[in-house]
């Protein structure tokens, strides 16, 4: 009876993680077959110069949009900046004039959002870049049990979706993968994002997968 007792309430918190490698594996399964997806993401330690993204919230769509706000420090100012991407093309709203503009999120100091959502270059695919992966002690967020993963990323493959001043540099990385669902909930990066040689971190929570989502072009102009 007491044996049962166990499995059953190990159960309900959804038991013993399985190996590190299966664990990305899985949450990687679960990013890829989901049609969207919220993000919300944060920095810790931003520091040094020109333009840099350092948080933002919105929402991925598959197979290429985006829409939602990136906070942006430029010239000392923190500004947020609506965004969208779809079709390949990515527009900004000016928080000055409050016009929409097609331009190149490069300039901006990030990479196109809307990769976020592919399986080959996007979220998903730093699960499988993981380097020496290692289980971590479980954690919670708003109340879920998490099994966390350690690893080490390569530095190229973050800057491309983020932001890096040392893409040479590896990345430390912490996923936090929902016990009891197996979806990618957390993402800890840890790098020189804004200085070669300050370290600083982005925070990333990806929930309500699956929701529905439209993105269209803004009209531009006005």
């Amino acid at each position: 009876m007491m044996l049962a007792i166990s499995l059953a309430a190990l159960a309900a918190c959804g038991g013993p993680p399985s190996s590190p490698t299966a664990l990305l594996r899985q949450a990687k399964q679960a990013v890829d077959g989901a049609s969207s997806a919220h993000f919300q993401l944060r920095s810790s330690g931003a520091v040094g110069s020109g333009t840099a993204l350092i948080g933002g919230e919105g929402d991925i769509k598959r197979p290429d949009g985006f829409h939602g706000t990136l906070q942006v420090s430029a010239s000392g100012f923190d500004v947020e900046v609506p965004v969208v991407s779809v079709g390949g093309a990515f527009y900004a709203r000016d928080p000055l004039t409050g016009r929409w503009t097609k331009t190149n999120p490069a300039s901006y100091g990030f990479g196109d959002p809307a990769q976020l959502a592919s399986p080959q270059h996007g979220l998903s695919s730093l699960l499988l870049l993981c380097q020496s992966p290692t289980l971590k002690d479980d954690d919670r967020y708003n109340g879920a049990q998490l099994h966390e993963v350690g690893c080490a990323l390569p530095g190229h493959a973050v800057a491309a979706l983020l932001t890096s001043a040392a893409p040479s540099q590896p990345v430390a990385a912490t996923f936090g993968i929902d016990a009891v669902s197996g979806q990618l909930r957390r993402v800890v990066l840890n790098g020189p994002f804004y200085n070669a040689t300050s370290p600083s971190t982005f925070t990333l929570v990806v929930v309500n997968y699956g929701e529905n989502v439209s993105i269209t072009p803004p009209p531009t102009g006005s």
